[in-house]
């Protein structure tokens, strides 16, 4: 089944200068699958990004999502589609520091008027699954980075969305924590069959997708397959990556 696709879409911004950040793009996730996109900075990955969000409107083609246009949708509606089809997972985690980790993750719920039972069910399940139990009375500012993002991934699964977005998940870890992550969103696509769109400039964290899709000049450059090779499905990326243009990415940061 076919949960996203995007056809002939493009995106202009106008101004002194008008640009074209996205250039007759076609994409279709299948559902259950864990997609990665990359591509050199300026490439349009973000903006390809925020228009599957349903935050930036294309300026035409179609963003299609569990066969439905959230953009033909009232802003009630499209915020109500975005918060029960869509998870979001960001670089900067985007928790707010006067909650519990308890009341960052039940948001979603609590803005849909979940029963209080309910809602304590699907808290117990998804800590315990992501090992966050100890943390859940803590504030955000008493957790470490790694912690950070594994409650803003229970705030985004809490829900079970359609969907999950996550957009430099890894950006602020690292390299241990990083590899945590990845780890837990492969977990999730495996178990849980979630479909996951990941947009990220590191190799590494790539590699844990089922298939890279490389964008450059806002256009598709290439794509490639996960085989059972994890290591030779790293060098295709790496290799794909360099081709690109992007030799900048071609040595990984070190992280302490």
């Amino acid at each position: 089944m076919t949960l996203l696709k995007v056809e002939q879409v493009n995106k202009i911004y106008t101004g002194n200068v008008q640009y074209q950040a996205i250039a007759n793009l076609d994409l279709s996730v299948e559902k259950g699958e864990f997609v990665g996109i990359m591509g050199p900075s300026g490439s349009g990955k973000t903006t390809l990004l925020n228009m599957i969000a349903t935050i930036d409107p294309p300026t035409s083609g179609s963003v299609q999502i569990h066969d439905a246009n959230p953009y033909t949708l009232s802003f009630d509606k499209l915020a109500e589609f975005r918060r029960k089809e869509l998870g979001f997972i960001f670089q900067s985690f985007n928790l707010l520091d006067t909650l519990t980790v308890r009341e960052n993750i039940l948001l979603p719920l609590t803005l849909d008027g979940t029963p209080l039972a309910t809602m304590n069910e699907k808290l117990d399940v998804i800590a315990t699954k992501l090992g966050i139990t100890p943390i859940l009375d803590k504030r955000t500012y008493q957790i470490s980075g790694g912690e950070s993002q594994r409650t803003a991934v229970a705030r985004a699964a809490i829900h079970e969305p359609k969907l999950f977005l996550a957009d430099e998940p890894t950006g602020n870890l690292d390299s241990k924590n990083s590899e945590e992550v990845m780890q837990l969103l492969s977990r999730l696509n495996k178990e849980e069959e979630a479909t996951i769109l990941l947009v990220t400039h590191d190799p590494q964290a790539a590699s844990f997708c089922n298939r890279v899709v490389f964008i450059k000049d806002g256009s598709l450059y290439n794509e490639i397959y996960r085989g059972d090779n994890t290591a030779v499905f790293y060098q295709q990326i790496m290799d794909t990556l360099t081709l690109l243009g992007g030799k900048q990415h071609v040595i990984p940061p070190i992280r302490h």
